[in-house]
This record gives structure tokens, C-alpha cells and sequence, in this order.
């Protein structure tokens, strides 16, 4: 991968991005700077869980996910813990024995996405269904923005429904 700019300007990028085109377009700007498959933010509600914003790299016209139980995602781990979560090898990881998701979501890096009251109300999280390494992910970078997105109002609720 080539020389990834510095944090505060990809953060800057994110922001402006966001602001002046669409949460989804900064997230896919943050997505080009790794090899992940996918970037979303996910919500919780009534114990399932859905991206509210979804980019697939290689079909960037998907715009939904779809809706399963919260503990199907490894989003569960963060929002139980209130700190960022990551897998390589799903597979590999023991934390990860017992989990649905295990042998369909290889990698994962999240972060948790609160409300304005402290509240976890999601994730914002890069994902794959091939290990990654997930050191390549700037998760100071992804707890700035999930922040961001908080202080300006741009968390998107949790879609009535998706297509």
C-alpha cells in the first residue's frame, strides 16, 4: 500500500467529505485507504442489528446490509465492552469459538458510536469476509470520527427498513 497521509488529514478529508457530499462518501474514502471489502455504521434496535451507512468496495452501488440479530455481529463485542474490537482470522481467534459470524466475516475492526448522552448506539467498523490485517486500520483515526459524527449530528437512526 502506498504512503497513507498523515491522521489529521485524513480526518480533515473525512470532514470535509462528510459535510459537503455524504457521510457514506467519507466512509468510503477511509475504506480506500485499506484493503477491507466493507466499511459501515451499524445501529442496534430491539436486539437486531443493520448498517445504517454501508459501503462494499466491490459493489459500491449496495447501499443496505441486512438485518441480523446484534449478537450475530462482532459490532455485540464492542457495544458490550465500550472499546474498539478487531479480528484478523475470525477463525483463528478463541474469543470468536462459539460466534455465528465466525466463519463468514474473516476480519473486523470497530469502534463503538455513541449518542449525544454517552449512550452506545453503534459501530463504525471496516469488516471482510477474507482475513485482513487489521493493523492497517488507524482505530484512533476510526474513535475521532465515530466522535465527529456524534458531535455534528450526522448518525444516521437505524433504517425502517432496508432493500
Amino acid at each position: 500500500m502506498p504512503k497513507q497521509p498523515s491522521s489529521s488529514a485524513t480526518f480533515a478529508d473525512f470532514a470535509l467529505t462528510a459535510q459537503s457530499k455524504s457521510v457514506r462518501d467519507a466512509l468510503a474514502k477511509l475504506l480506500a485507504l485499506t484493503d477491507f471489502r466493507y466499511i459501515g455504521i451499524w445501529r442496534f434496535k430491539d436486539g437486531m442489528a443493520t448498517a445504517a451507512v454501508h459501503f462494499d468496495r466491490q459493489d459500491p452501488t449496495a447501499i443496505a446490509s441486512g438485518i441480523v440479530p446484534q449478537t450475530a455481529t462482532y459490532c455485540c463485542y464492542v457495544r458490550e465492552s465500550g472499546v474498539p474490537f478487531k479480528t484478523p482470522q475470525a477463525l483463528l481467534d478463541e474469543r470468536l469459538a462459539s460466534h455465528p459470524a465466525r466463519e463468514t466475516v474473516a476480519s473486523y475492526v470497530g469502534v463503538p458510536v455513541m449518542d449525544s448522552n454517552g449512550s452506545i448506539v453503534g459501530t463504525l467498523c471496516h469488516y471482510d469476509l477474507v482475513p485482513r490485517d487489521v493493523e492497517q486500520v488507524d482505530t484512533k483515526l476510526m474513535l475521532l470520527v465515530a466522535s465527529y459524527l456524534t458531535m455534528n449530528n450526522l448518525v444516521p437512526p437505524y433504517p425502517e427498513s432496508t432493500v
